[in-house]
């Protein structure tokens, strides 16, 4: 999916953490990956996703990253999230990650596809009605 397949769900502002600096003096590739997490765990705690047995919900298919500018501390960082069409049973996401108030210092840019699966057998399902209505 990319950004202009989709629509926008949920910007997040967040403090780059020093630790989060690796040996070159840049953010580690891997907590790029941490604050995509975060963003989509976010926007499926505001639609009221239940992750307990016998229930259902979107876990991650793919993710892919791909690393435009390194992050250096301290920053502020914005995270936006973009949801696409939906499949049967899956939809894709977009994610940017910029310097908070200046959208012309792109960090990194991803892509994933969630899949939606029963809790308890790990197969997939059919997408709920309400889960298609808030991926529009």
């Amino acid at each position: 999916m990319k950004k202009e397949e989709g629509r926008l769900v949920r910007t997040d502002r967040v403090p780059m953490r020093w630790g989060e600096m690796d040996a070159l003096g840049h953010m580690n590739n891997v907590s790029y990956f941490r604050y995509f997490e975060q963003a989509r765990i976010s926007w499926f705690d505001g639609l009221k996703i239940d992750y307990r047995p016998g229930s259902e919900g979107p876990i991650l298919g793919t993710l892919s990253c791909r690393y435009i500018k390194p992050a250096i501390y301290p920053a502020d960082i914005e995270v936006t999230t973009y949801v696409g069409k939906p499949g049967r049973s899956s939809f894709g996401m977009f994610h940017e990650m910029y310097l908070a108030g200046d959208p012309t210092v792109l960090f990194a840019q991803a892509e994933a596809i969630m899949v939606w699966i029963d809790i308890s057998d790990g197969k997939s399902r059919p997408l709920p009605e309400a889960i298609r209505r808030e991926l529009g």
